[in-house]
């Protein structure tokens, strides 16, 4: 099957699956899923069970469509949201966290997901970028949202807490159904302000629609047919707040009419407790997560989750294949990647179409629906295999833009028809039709010349038994016209002999053997106690980029003969 068509300039990458994208016949989000067979066709069956009371705190198909709507109908009357009302959430994971989403929502107003680990002057950017009109916090967090609010004059009139919500929910017995929006509606009407991780810059509002979200339900249900199973339990300790946990605990798992068991927040022991007692065997987790699993000794001391755990599925930032292969060996499980961003509703790319031909460092193939192209650092078109350039896409499940931010959007499209995405990521496609995600166009490293992965060279890093975590930027010697690759590690606890110099020199000279003169480290190694992350695991590399004063053991100011 070819995967590849010329359409003069381009050459256009393909789906190896199909769907039939008339067939997604959204509405209402809320409607969607309080609908659909997983959520009608269970309606006995214990959908979101919480992991700290998993015997009597749970909610079933009946419970979500009913208590959905009563809590659709104390949004209304008690705090006024209404239609195209933005509500900021800024909690922790729970059970009732997706019936909030589906509440909202099927008032017709809009959810704007927060991060609990927010400080206010963060907080207040999203208030204010998305007009946010109440806040739903954890009642630890209220203090904070009133700090976030004086900040500066925001649209927010009430700041509710979740135990308020909870409280009101109890004693409210009508119930409002869904409101209507058409299939037309649902494709140019806002769901979701989910903010990008602002790796560079300040966040970014991503304007999410109805259809956005269910396109990407439908492929998803398509690719994961194979494994997702009517008797798997999974495990949800992403946070909902991310894209990868919202689009797989609050919408993929209950539409398919899959269990899960919901963790508050991730803590590794609770959660290998709780797989042992509940035989939990499919989690979604981000790299920071996998290398707990693949390194942790606490994993050593419930050895039953090595017989619960079937299967990781690791997104949001690159999983080299050294660690992923690590963590299988360690819990005999499998672990493959999967690929999307918020602007994407997430996913875009999935390893299931031929599992045996996956290659684990990659992230699979185009889920159906979405086309894709790449185009080099000159804006020329990639036409040939195994050649890098920036992943461009276009399909049902890409956001309309960045909220009231033209220019943003303007320049995240490849022109004012904004129909194809430009992702910042460089991909390498193979002729069967898999992609690797190299870097991002920003974050590679022009040494001499030569273009350097960091990704690449952090895989090698994690593979050193004293390095806990590590990351690599560039180190710009204007002088000397180039940036010199340069690492930050993390050393385990009790590893190296205490000097951090002899310590450092003795990793980069093991390193500098494995790779080649121009990836070696010439910016030389500083030491730290832990890299710097976004929630959901990318490495913060322009924090490190932007650090002054550090000191890296075998930097010299010789210039390297690369």
């Amino acid at each position: 099957m070819s995967l590849t068509k010329k359409i003069d300039p381009h050459t256009i990458h393909v789906s190896p699956w199909t769907v039939d994208l008339d067939a997604i016949t959204t509405g209402n989000l809320a409607s969607f899923m309080l609908e659909s067979p997983g959520v009608t066709g269970n309606l006995d069956k214990k959908l979101f069970i919480d992991a700290n009371a998993p015997t009597t705190n749970y909610l079933t198909g009946a419970d979500i469509i009913e208590q959905t709507q009563r809590l659709s109908h104390l949004l209304k009357t008690k705090y006024g949201v209404r239609e195209n009302d933005v509500v900021c959430l800024w909690l922790f994971n729970s059970i009732y966290l997706p019936l909030l989403h589906y509440a909202v929502l099927g008032l017709g107003a809009i959810v704007s997901p927060a991060n609990v680990g927010y400080l206010p002057n963060e907080l207040n950017h999203q208030l204010t970028v998305s007009q946010t009109k109440i806040i739903i916090s954890e009642a630890s967090l209220v203090a904070k949202a009133k700090e976030a609010t004086d900040l500066s004059e925001t649209n927010v009139a009430h700041i509710i807490s979740y135990d308020e919500i909870m409280e009101g929910l109890a004693t409210t017995t009508t119930q409002q159904p869904p409101l209507y929006i058409s299939l037309e509606q649902a494709k140019i009407k806002h769901a979701y302000y989910c903010f990008s991780s602002g790796t560079s810059g300040a966040a970014k509002g991503v304007i999410t629609t109805h259809y956005n979200i269910a396109s990407n339900i439908i492929q998803t249900k398509i690719v994961t047919a194979s494994i997702y199973y009517s008797d798997s339990l999974f495990g949800a300790v992403l946070p909902m707040s991310h894209i990868f946990g919202l689009q797989t605990f609050i919408y993929s798992c209950p539409y398919l009419g899959n269990s899960t068991i919901i963790f508050r927040q991730f803590n590794l022991e609770l959660v290998l407790q709780k797989t042992s007692e509940l035989k939990i065997n499919f989690f979604h987790i981000v790299p920071p997560i996998a290398v707990l699993f693949a390194k942790s000794p606490l994993v050593d001391q419930y050895p039953d989750v090595k017989k619960y755990i079937k299967q990781f599925i690791c997104g949001a930032a690159p999983l080299s294949k050294t660690l992923a292969n690590a963590v299988s060996s360690r819990i005999g499980c499998r672990i493959q990647q999967a690929y999307g961003l918020t602007e994407t509703s997430p996913m875009t790319h999935f390893f299931s179409y031929d599992v045996d031909a996956y290659d684990l460092s990659g992230v699979g193939w185009l889920v159906p629906g979405v086309e894709a192209r790449l185009v080099d650092e000159h804006g020329e078109h990639v036409h040939t295999f195994d050649t890098p350039g920036e992943l461009v896409m276009r399909g049902p499940n890409i956001m309309k833009g960045y909220l009231r931010n033209p220019q943003a959007t303007r320049e995240a499209f490849t022109d004012d028809t904004f129909e194809w995405f430009k992702t910042g990521d460089v991909a390498v496609i193979k002729p069967d039709g898999q992609y690797q995600i190299v870097d991002r166009f920003k974050e590679l490293i022009k040494s001499k010349g030569h273009q350097v992965a960091p990704a690449e060279l952090e895989a090698i890093l994690l593979t050193h038994p004293d390095i806990a975590d590590a990351a690599v930027t560039g180190f710009n010697v204007p002088d000397e016209g180039t940036e010199l690759p340069r690492a930050f590690i993390v050393l385990k606890s009790g590893a190296g002999t205490g000097n951090a110099a002899n310590d450092a020199l003795a990793v980069k000279q093991w390193f500098d053997t494995r790779v080649a003169r121009h990836k070696q480290l010439w910016g030389g190694i500083v030491m730290l106690p832990e890299v710097p992350k976004s929630p959901s695991g990318k490495i913060l590399r322009r924090m490190l980029r932007d650090r002054k004063n550090d000191f890296a053991h075998g930097y010299t100011n010789l210039k390297p003969k690369l």
